[in-house]
């Protein structure tokens, strides 16, 4: 029987595709609940690319999960934006509107920047001891935070976060506990990092209202 070999050229090229791959989808997929219902709110949280980001980094090696999660978040805003604009052509025909390439520029840099933090962040997901344990404390508190953030303003979204939240937080578990201590290293350091990941998820619109109203 003939066995089929991956040569690491090949392996190492799957990563990046995957990784904007999983930004487009995401992107893509927020852009179309913007102009929804029952799932818009997930358009205006971050969870999506959290766990998009943690799923992507853990247990890759720094430089691999920097460029993963750069290159999703990257993809990931360019299809929100064009996105959003092709949506609304389909929903109002005839309406004037153009993606605002001030803001997507914004946007990307704020990508390169995240991602950046996030991939040598979450590269220890599912490793075991302390920095492992850390890691996915992060990426769960971060999820938390974001829920909380979101539907702490805008209560009729918490059902919808707060579920999405619980699933994504089952996934990232799932990758990274493989025993019952790393799960309670994790339980311990959870509810700093999420007070942590509170600061961090608000910070991009506070910079976007900056930015717009140039008062720094």
């Amino acid at each position: 029987m003939t066995q089929l070999t991956v040569s690491p050229g090949t392996r190492a090229a799957a990563g990046p595709v995957l990784a904007v791959a999983g930004g487009l989808v995401t992107g893509g997929f927020a852009a179309w609940a913007y102009y929804g219902d029952t799932v818009r709110p997930l358009a205006h949280a971050f969870g999506l690319w959290i766990t998009l980001l943690a799923l992507l980094s853990a247990r890759r090696l720094v430089r691999e999960a920097v460029l993963r999660s750069v290159l999703a978040l990257a993809a990931a805003v360019t299809a929100f934006y064009v996105g959003t604009d092709v949506t609304y052509g389909i929903e109002y025909p005839g309406a004037p509107y153009s993606v605002d390439l001030e803001q997507l520029v914004q946007w990307l840099v704020l990508a390169v920047v995240a991602g950046s933090l996030l991939g040598w962040a979450f590269h220890p997901i599912g490793r075991p001891g302390r920095v492992g344990a850390l890691a996915t404390a992060a990426a769960v508190g971060l999820l938390a935070a974001d829920a909380y953030r979101r539907s702490s303003n805008y209560p009729e979204d918490g059902a919808v976060l707060v579920g999405f939240a619980a699933l994504a937080i089952a996934a990232v578990l799932a990758v990274a506990v493989r025993s019952p201590r790393q799960l309670s290293e994790v339980a311990l350091w959870t509810v700093p990092m999420a007070a942590a990941g509170w600061v961090l998820v608000s910070a991009p619109d506070l910079l976007e209202q900056l930015l717009i109203t140039g008062s720094f």
